[in-house]
């Protein structure tokens, strides 16, 4: 494949954001009424019969979500949580906020998730069960949920890990960040564990700028009311249709509230999901299709329904530069790319709280070192999937 240089940089990630986006928050601004309402309200009846959820609540990040998820269960100090290490710092920093502390556990080598199999290790090294509790052995906190991260959009085993969490009557509230709308043995993520929380970020397949949602799968009305009233300083009933100025507080609470402006560009991204996720997946198949002969691992397969939030390659020894080479070369040809994630044992702060070791999460350390994320989003031109596989091949298997 002949390779031209791009006379301007591709970015790593845009959002997919058209005239009726716009037009739903110009309405929202013209209302009078900006802040948590009607279009909020709508937004969570939308969302959760998208994702077969009973309830969902809206809120400003994912991370918000996630916290209110463990406030949700009353998970605090004294206890503790299994999260992969693998993942965004928003997943362990979250269990921190009430005073619990994150068990970091290594991930799968080949799927990059966190499976039973590598909780059932953490376990068997690390807890003891005591008096009908999992106990974790070196803090003596305990553990209360699991943390499953379904990394670049595809699902982890969830019907491993439920049954991981009933032997030991743990939570499982997923991090499903990237993936909105991804699928798990038929069913819709945001369906199957205890609590789901969801990111409307930025680069996200479905944006909203910032924003988040928490689904709920029990039949728990009072759970999430209780979550309802956290979001907004723990207050009893909403804002919008208060008619008059008493109010009381129940719960200490947070402003996590999401806006109506907000919420009205998500119903119109939740429309369009299903089309975005069909463009994500040409693109996906562009690279496996263009890549296969090249040094690399290719993007882990997914039996499951992804929601092909990334697209990632791990140079291989075998290639004629490294990782951070490679990641040069792409951007001296104006295409831009990314790392997800350094792994939270490599991080200074959580290193010297946690007590991490490189030793100790080998899996997580050697995907790290190899990795590189690829432009993948429903924006992207064919033209521009054509210049990042020519860039790709042109730095990797030079004619």
């Amino acid at each position: 494949m002949k390779f031209h240089k791009r006379k301007t940089r591709l970015p790593f990630a845009l959002p997919d954001v058209g005239e009726r986006e716009i037009q739903a928050g110009a309405k929202v601004l013209r209302s009078g009424w900006l802040t948590s309402g009607p279009e909020v309200q709508a937004f969570e009846k939308e969302f959760a019969r998208a994702t077969d959820a009973v309830d969902a609540v809206a809120v400003n990040s994912c991370t918000a979500a996630l916290h209110l998820a463990l406030e949700a269960y009353n998970i605090k100090a004294g206890d503790a949580v299994f999260v992969p290490d693998y993942t965004f710092i928003a997943s362990a920093e979250i269990v921190l906020y009430g005073g619990a502390l994150p068990v970091i556990v290594d991930v799968d080598r080949d799927s990059y998730l966190l499976t039973a199999e590598q909780l059932e290790a953490c376990i068997a090294a690390r807890c003891l069960w005591k008096n009908g509790q999992l106990v974790h052995k070196a803090s003596g906190n305990i553990i209360r949920a699991i943390i499953p991260v379904h990394y670049g959009g595809r699902p982890c085993e969830m019907n491993a890990i439920l049954r991981l969490a009933r032997k030991y009557r743990l939570k499982v509230i997923e991090d499903a960040a990237h993936s909105f709308p991804a699928e798990y043995d038929g069913q819709k993520i945001g369906s199957i564990g205890d609590l789901t929380a969801f990111s409307f970020y930025a680069t996200k397949n479905l944006t909203t700028g910032e924003g988040g949602m928490l689904t709920f799968t029990a039949n728990s009305a009072a759970l999430a009311d209780r979550v309802r009233r956290l979001r907004l300083h723990g207050i009893l009933g909403q804002t919008y249709g208060r008619q008059r100025w008493q109010y009381d507080v129940v719960d200490q609470g947070y402003k996590y509230n999401m806006m109506d402006s907000t919420a009205a560009m998500g119903r119109v991204q939740l429309k369009r999901s299903q089309q975005m996720l069909k463009r994500r997946r040409k693109i996906h198949q562009a690279y496996n299709k263009a890549f296969g002969d090249l040094p690399v691992r290719l993007n882990p397969s997914c039996k499951h329904s992804s929601a092909h939030h990334l697209y990632t390659i791990e140079i291989r020894k075998d290639a004629p530069l490294s990782r951070d080479e490679f990641v040069e070369e792409m951007y001296a040809r104006n295409i831009a790319v990314s790392l997800h994630f350094i792994p939270i044992h490599r991080l200074k702060h959580y290193r010297k709280l946690l007590g991490l070791h490189e030793r100790d999460f080998q899996a997580a350390e050697d995907i790290f070192q190899r990795i590189v994320s690829l432009p993948i989003y429903s924006a992207m031109s064919d033209n521009d999937t054509q210049d990042v596989i020519a860039a790709t091949r042109n730095i990797l298997a030079p004619d």
